[in-house]
């Protein structure tokens, strides 16, 4: 009895997702990107997903807790992936070149650009301390990856997370996914701002970086999405 308070409809499913919980996310996705996190109810949430506001809270505490996942659903992927190629014997170009890749298609993968929180001023509060230690990590990682190419001293080693993240301000918000993830192929705008990723280093781009971009994220079974 307990597990079912909260969860009738005021109407039938309007939302993307499989789950109450996953249309809760998109409608959030959609408000914060398109209004901010301050002008943006639970009301509003609540309404958009087609149940009271009170079923809302049986999925999520807070307005502050929908928000925290969204954010993490764009770095942890990437963080983890990441994280398992530095035990490839790939050079570090073609690591670079793979995460570049790998994040601009996280970012191309979803309905709503959600990498536009990372830009609202509510992202840089305490309360998501465990989206800034992923987020953190992942600029580490492009980081160190740039300076085994570079060196740790040439400034240009932090310009591969900028430009892998600038796919952020070159895809659309309008509710329609800009890449459908395949294993098989990769976003030409993902491929597109890798290239520069390596460029921007002096770094001569490999020929199978197609290749072994798509080979690493399978061995790993993750799933770019």
């Amino acid at each position: 009895m307990a597990g079912a308070v909260g969860r009738p409809r005021k109407n039938s499913p309007r939302r993307r997702g499989s789950t109450a919980r996953e249309e809760i996310l998109d409608a959030s996705a959609e408000l914060f990107t398109t209004q901010g996190f301050a002008t943006t109810s639970t009301h509003q949430i609540a309404e958009a997903v087609g149940i009271r506001q009170a079923s809302l809270y049986y999925h999520f505490p807070s307005k502050t807790e929908i928000f925290l996942t969204l954010l993490t659903s764009t770095v942890t992927p990437s963080t983890e992936l990441a994280a398992r190629f530095g035990d490839s014997d790939y050079p570090a170009p073609l690591r670079l070149w793979a995460l570049t890749a790998a994040e601009c298609s996280i970012l191309l993968s979803t309905r709503w650009n959600v990498g536009r929180l990372y830009q609202l001023p509510v992202a840089n509060s305490p309360e998501f301390a465990e989206y800034h230690e992923q987020s953190l990590k992942l600029r580490t990682i492009f980081h160190d990856l740039a300076a085994e190419i570079i060196g740790p001293d040439d400034p240009r080693a932090d310009l591969p997370y900028h430009i892998a993240t600038s796919v952020i301000e070159m895809r659309n918000n309008d509710g329609v996914i800009p890449f459908v993830p395949r294993p098989d192929k990769l976003p030409d705008l993902a491929i597109m701002l890798a290239d520069a990723a390596l460029t921007v280093l002096g770094a001569e781009l490999p020929s199978n970086r197609v290749e072994v971009a798509l080979d690493l994220i399978a061995k790993e079974g993750t799933q770019v999405h």
